[in-house]
């Protein structure tokens, strides 16, 4: 540390120097992250609130009111009564919370497994590291469907918690949670669903006249979900959010912390202190928006993923390794050559994708930021790297 500080503009200058290599959202290149610029008006908010902690409710007792509202709106988006919950860092704390809590309504179970999916996201598996727990995972068929008769087979005494996914990591394809519900009916197993991606967008899909498939509260085997409000909320970065069907679960589940200026209150999460100004911006980002505004939002990410489909088929010696769901499209090719050299050239021109070698293709990810002059610029880079080296 230098010994005397310096002037406002030289280090501002200085950042903007350092910070010049960071990929930006509105330059079109990053089409493989499920995140994107948060909503204008979410921010103007969270600026507003950062010394929000809501790692002590009791003295932020309107904000941690404001929250509880926001999770109850939520939870009868997903069609659940009485639901409880919060907002998280992101998606892997969720999705840990949701393990730990299985792990915990089941202590006659010595050596505890949860089942999850090939396609389930890295987070169950951090889970399993910290806490202990086994997971097992089903595999998928060569449509990257679950295979129910396998996921079936990993069931057993021990077995404690089962996932199923909506709106998967790779491709955002919706696993079968009614079919998952049925087959724990009456075994007093904990079913989660992880719909980090999914939860912000499949209610306004169905809105918008799509054939979605029970996946939320409505499946009455589903005891959480996770849904991301940084990734098609448009909410502050990092925000993630954790909701749950039984609010006795609170109390003999629950984490307390008795020194807190504000008094003891039980709390799920990983974390102490908690960003408030988070939770605020996505409650004024649901009132501003409401269901028409993000229902025009997914409109138009789902016509870009159409139409990036369409000019993907256009191109010999590729195509889409499944059909799109909701706003994430995954490309391969056609004779089953390796995409690791086509993730390479897309890095020498700046786009960034996600690359799943597993599964052998790229993920695309029609995100807001994504227009549509973005998507022809990446279909002639597209078109020119294939020729290059000579897929077929």
């Amino acid at each position: 540390m230098q010994k005397e500080g310096k002037g406002k503009e030289e280090i501002l200058q200085i950042l903007e120097n350092k910070l010049k290599g960071d990929f930006s959202y509105e330059t079109g290149y990053i089409l493989g992250s499920m995140c994107t610029t948060p909503l204008d008006f979410g921010k103007e908010v969270y600026m507003k609130y950062l010394d929000k902690n809501l790692g002590d409710p009791g003295l932020f007792k309107a904000t941690a009111d404001l929250e509880n509202e926001l999770i109850a709106e939520i939870g009868e988006l997903f069609n659940g009564k009485n639901i409880i919950g919060s907002i998280t860092t992101g998606g892997s704390e969720a999705n840990i919370v949701a393990m730990r809590i299985a792990k915990k309504v089941r202590p006659d179970i010595k050596n505890p497994e949860i089942i999850v999916p090939a396609s389930a996201h890295m987070s169950f598996e951090k889970g399993a590291d910290l806490m202990g727990v086994r997971v097992l995972k089903a595999n998928l068929k060569d449509n990257f469907e679950l295979d129910m008769e396998h996921f079936e087979s990993l069931i057993t005494k021990n077995t404690c918690g089962v996932v199923g996914v909506a709106g998967t990591t790779s491709l955002g394809l919706v696993d079968p949670i009614e079919k998952i519900g049925r087959l724990i009916e009456d075994k007093n197993i904990f079913l989660h669903v992880d719909a980090a991606f999914g939860g912000f967008v499949l209610p306004f899909l169905k809105e918008l006249g799509h054939d979605i498939p029970p996946w939320d509260f409505r499946v009455h085997s589903v005891c959480s979900i996770t849904a991301d409000p940084h990734k098609m909320g448009l909410g502050i970065i990092p925000s993630g959010g954790f909701f749950l069907n039984d609010r006795s679960i609170l109390h003999h589940a629950g984490f307390e912390i008795p020194y807190l200026a504000g008094g003891g209150f039980k709390h799920f999460h990983i974390v102490g202190t908690r960003p408030g100004g988070t939770v605020i911006a996505f409650w004024a980002i649901m009132k501003y928006l409401g269901m028409e505004g993000f229902k025009k939002i997914i409109k138009q990410c789902m016509d870009n993923t159409n139409y990036l489909a369409k000019r993907i088929a256009e191109i010999d010696g590729l195509k889409v390794a499944a059909k799109s769901v909701m706003n994430v499209l995954g490309i391969t090719t056609e004779s089953g050559e390796s995409i690791c050299e086509l993730d390479d050239e897309f890095r020498k021109r700046k786009w960034m994708l996600g690359k799943f070698t597993e599964f052998n293709l790229i993920r695309v990810v029609l995100m807001p930021h994504v227009l549509r002059d973005h998507l022809d610029r990446f279909i002639e880079d597209l078109s020119n790297i294939v020729k290059k080296l000579d897929i077929s």
